[in-house]
């Protein structure tokens, strides 16, 4: 089994449990085809990781939930030196371009840090 096919394994087993909607998982796979298209060697712990945040993250928002924590300025100014910080902000929005909600800004910090960590 590939990695797509595991992560997609992995969102259908979210689905059936009630964890996220048919609406995230769809979005969730696309994102993966996304990511495993311009970096087909992604390290599968960390794509796995990204994938159930921005599911998660998806649900969240989905059902209106608020009041999550924001990153720490010092984080986030740290992630900003990194290398791939532009890179993540480009795949980032073409991820939640097709997203069926609309994401928070805390969200969006969290995906560009995820996104970050695949890419280092």
């Amino acid at each position: 089994m590939n990695l797509r096919e595991r992560i997609g394994e992995r969102l259908s087993l979210m689905l059936q449990a009630k964890m996220i909607s048919e609406r995230t998982a769809a979005f969730c796979t696309a994102a993966a085809g996304i990511l495993l298209e311009e970096h087909p060697d992604s390290d599968e712990d960390r794509l796995n990781m990204l994938i159930t945040h921005l599911a998660m993250a998806a649900d969240r928002m989905e059902k209106g939930a608020a009041g999550e924590t924001a990153i720490g300025e010092e984080i986030f100014e740290a992630v900003k030196r990194e290398a791939c910080f532009e890179e993540a902000l480009c795949l980032g929005d073409r991820i939640l371009k097709d997203a069926p909600v609309e994401f928070t800004g805390t969200e969006r910090d969290f995906l560009t840090i995820h996104l970050c960590n695949l890419l280092m």
